[in-house]
């Protein structure tokens, strides 16, 4: 089955790319993993985890906003078609497998994660932890839409990197930000 195709425009005077009006960069796989591999090895894996997880989310949340405002979406489904377009970027096939709106959990799945197969299946570790603030910053969108308070958090469980068929991330409120409204 064909996926639909991802709308482009360039500006022939800037050559800014940019899709549904927002600016865009389109690079090679190759070039992320190097990056995410050069600047592990520069401040660890759990360091730049921490920064990633942060930036990412405050991006999910920004993309979600627009992209709702451009399209007309409801919450739920900008949070899917963050993920769609996430997939047709060449990040993955990424999909929510299961949301709970109401106790702000959920469950998303990766196949062919652009970062897991970078490392490959002999890495032993996680390494596909880019995801976790996207998916944190997409549910928290929705939680938002729906008048909720609270940040959920997200932590990959399985990568493809360590063996696993595919790559799995779980959505939660924590036990302290249950109280905040999560």
């Amino acid at each position: 089955m064909a996926q639909p195709q991802v709308p482009i425009e360039v500006d022939p005077e800037t050559g800014i790319w940019s899709t549904d009006g927002l600016p865009m960069v389109y690079l090679p796989r190759h070039f992320l993993v190097n990056m995410q591999k050069g600047v592990e090895d520069a401040i660890g894996p759990e360091a730049y985890r921490k920064i990633l997880y942060g930036s990412s989310d405050l991006s999910a949340l920004q993309w979600c906003r627009a992209e709702a405002r451009t399209h007309g979406l409801s919450p739920l489904e900008t949070f899917r078609h963050y993920l769609r377009r996430l997939s047709q970027r060449g990040y993955g096939q990424l999909e929510i497998t299961a949301l709970d709106e109401a106790a702000g959990t959920g469950a998303v799945t990766v196949r062919n994660s652009a970062f897991a197969l970078g490392y490959g299946p002999g890495a032993g570790r996680k390494v596909c932890y880019m995801f976790e603030g996207s998916f944190a910053g997409g549910m928290r969108y929705v939680l938002e839409m729906a008048g909720r308070k609270g940040e959920p958090a997200c932590r990959e469980v399985a990568c493809a990197a360590e063996g696993h068929p595919e790559c799995r991330f779980e959505l939660r409120c924590d036990a302290v930000r249950r109280s905040e409204g999560c």
